[in-house]
């Protein structure tokens, strides 16, 4: 019968941890599945990493972030039309835009639908909003033959919101490709530098790291930040404001990030919500140490005071006390970034991620061709 069909879709295909993990998943299994790609593009690092594997990519004209019921409707047909007309065995849903629309676009198709959650819709809302998003989730849930948590954290936060118990939630880390051997460092330098690698924008909360590069003790961290986003011109003001200029340097959206990596000493990452960041895991993967905030599925990659350091939210002064302490014993910081280094290789390689995608949507795959066999051979 050759190789499965698989569709995965995303909502947008721009820069950021979701579409990265699309882009390991899809390299990943290649191989092993026939893979096309959909999401608004027609732009974006996914659609040039299709293009790279030779893999067909879809571009979703009605597919965009915000709601939009009319525009929102067409996105659901549109995605009717392209299963239709590709006929996948599987669909992989990333996003909670797309998985919701993708979801409603397949019921009644008998196509197996796995959505992997990147981190709740509604974990970082309040209110309506929040409730909102809790309704749909719930509401769509049975939609999917299997939901993929990236954490542990998401998996419970799916038990508690009576998501999970709607299908088969389970959790898959996800992975990276490590090199065979920590990166050998040197002593620790007298200006140690900072990297954060993150979109520009509330989420990830770059302006409570510059507070806290502005505190006393933290004067010979140099911070480099890699990535875009809407909150660009805000910051730079910011950077100006502290008198951080000539210790920040805002390096825009970069393709060169495992280059970033082997110069810096740390990795830093201030976010108020999270699923399972690729920034930290490719930080392990470097051999550096990390600082980030307690939130989402983080803490099962950074153990405080073995790999790095764990601090909560927009909190400015433990942001800052975090990175003096770092920096004021350089010896340390290098055995943790070994520690998160050995961290990473016993549970968060690229290929354990694969293989254990591969087991859930290959069964799938499996039961439903199993299902049209014995349909086909009863005659009905």
């Amino acid at each position: 019968m050759g190789r499965p069909r698989l569709l995965v879709v995303i909502t947008l295909a721009e820069a950021g941890g979701a579409q990265t993990f699309c882009a390991r998943l899809i390299a990943g299994l290649r191989d092993r599945y026939a893979i096309e790609v959909a999401a608004h593009g027609p732009l974006g690092p996914l659609v040039d990493t299709c293009r790279a594997l030779d893999i067909p990519f879809h571009h979703l004209a009605h597919m965009r972030r915000r709601p939009h019921p009319v525009g929102d409707l067409r996105a659901v047909a549109e995605l009717r039309a392209l299963v239709r007309r590709i006929r996948p065995d599987a669909v992989q849903l990333n996003s909670a835009k797309a998985a919701t629309l993708a979801r409603v676009g397949l019921a009644g198709t008998g196509i197996p639908a796995i959505y992997t959650v990147h981190g709740w819709s509604f974990a970082g809302r309040s209110g309506a909003e929040a409730r909102a998003w809790t309704a749909i989730e719930w509401t769509t849930a049975p939609l999917a033959r299997a939901i993929v948590c990236v954490s542990r954290y998401d998996r419970d936060l799916a038990v508690s919101h009576g998501v999970a118990g709607r299908a088969p939630t389970l959790v898959i880390h996800n992975g990276v490709v490590l090199p065979t051997a920590a990166p050998v460092r040197g002593a620790w330098p007298a200006s140690p530098t900072l990297l954060c690698i993150a979109r520009l924008s509330p989420q990830k909360d770059v302006a409570t790291l510059l507070e806290a590069l502005a505190l006393p003790g933290c004067e010979r961290w140099r911070l480099q930040v890699a990535g875009e986003g809407p909150d660009l011109a805000k910051l730079e003001a910011q950077i100006d404001r502290l008198g951080l200029r000539d210790r920040v340097q805002m390096l825009g959206q970069r393709d060169d990030v495992p280059a970033l990596l082997v110069a810096a000493d740390a990795l830093v990452l201030p976010s108020n919500w999270e699923g399972l960041p690729f920034s930290i895991l490719e930080a392990m993967a470097a051999g550096l140490p990390v600082v980030a905030s307690i939130v989402g599925g983080v803490p099962e990659l950074v153990r405080d005071g073995v790999t790095g350091a764990l601090v909560p939210p927009r909190d400015v002064p433990a942001l800052a006390r975090a990175l003096a302490q770092l920096d004021a014993d350089g010896a340390r910081a290098r055995a943790q970034g070994r520690a998160g280094f050995e961290l990473a290789h016993a549970r968060f390689s690229l290929g354990r991620m694969v293989d254990r995608y591969d087991a859930v949507i290959g069964g799938l795959v499996r039961q439903g061709r199993g299902n049209a066999l014995s349909s086909s051979g009863s005659g009905v």
